[in-house]
Formats: C-alpha cells, structure tokens, sequence
C-alpha cells in the first residue's frame, strides 16, 4: 500500500488578501482624517441669535475659514459658547489678539452694512492675529470692528460728552 505524502503550505492563504486590503485603504482615512483636521476652538458671545450649528461658517475676506459645530449656553446663562472648527490652515494665526465678530445686517441714517447676510444668513467675521501666543478660547466682539487695527493709515479716536448726530460710522470731513 502507498502511503500518501502530506506537504505543509507554507505562506498566507489567499483568502486573507481582501482583509489586508481592508486594513490599508482603514488606515490610510484614519491617518488623512487626522492629517487634514481643523482646529477647534471656542468662541464666546453675548447671544447666539441666527447662528446655526453646522451651517453658520467664519468668513475672512469673503473666504469660509471655519464652520460652528456646535453652541452650548455658558455657565451662569450670561453668554453662549460657539465651537468652531477651523481650517488647519488658520492655526498659526489663532492667537491670542485674533478677533471673532457676528455680521448682521445693520441699517442706519448713514451706513448700510451687511446686506449679503439676508440671503446667506449671519455669518461670523474673523480678523487674524499677530501675536505669538496661541490661544482656543476667545471672546467674540459685540460689534465689527469699524477699521482692522493693523490696517496702515492715521488711526484717530474722537471723544465727545454728548453723541447729538454722530453715530457709529459717520464720516468725518476736515478742510485743508
């Protein structure tokens, strides 16, 4: 009688070639999710009237820079806390002179502002800081900032007792 003669397979079985397949395409989203991440940070304002979670984006120069993923009411119930994801690309300037704004529309006697905000919905406005500080926490202005403080030119500031006609952006004329 002839004895059968037994081999031993060495090697992988083919059938763990999709599951290794798997586990490359599984790790290379795992480590681009985490390459290409924004920066969350905090912003806390006086209200969160018409900001939405998820759609409300922060805008520079026209351009959105981040989105709200979230808002939270602050302990106390005197501010909300909006956490913002920003582009990865905005890390270095989240420092700690870095402003956050809400743009509204605004109608007044001498100014309209704002107006893109009735078709897009309120968006927040972001002006980059100089810093060196890096700062997440942050507290968002009651108002947009009439002139960037890093903007060039002679930068004046008019004190007065009474307002009487004067208002929040009215122009100022001199004679030469």
């Amino acid at each position: 009688m002839v004895r059968p003669v037994v081999k031993k397979k060495t090697g992988i079985s083919p059938i763990w070639i999709l599951p290794i397949i798997a586990l490359c395409i599984g790790g290379w989203l795992l480590y681009k999710g985490i390459r290409d991440a924004g920066v969350k940070i905090v912003v806390h304002f006086e209200n969160g009237s018409g900001v939405t979670a998820g759609k409300t984006r922060v805008m520079y120069k026209g351009i959105p820079v981040g989105m709200v993923k979230d808002m939270k009411v602050d302990k106390g119930l005197n501010s909300v806390s909006l956490i913002i994801e920003m582009e990865r690309q905005t890390k270095s300037k989240l420092v700690e002179d870095t402003r956050f704004w809400m743009v509204k529309p605004e109608v007044s006697a001498g100014r309209v502002s704002g107006l893109e905000t009735l078709f897009s919905g309120i968006y927040i406005g972001v002006e980059p800081g100089t810093s060196s500080v890096k700062r997440r926490d942050f507290i968002g202005l009651p108002h947009p900032p009439v002139v960037p403080e890093h903007a060039p030119g002679l930068h004046i500031k008019l004190r007065a007792d009474a307002l009487r006609s004067l208002q929040k952006g009215s122009r100022i004329y001199i004679r030469t």
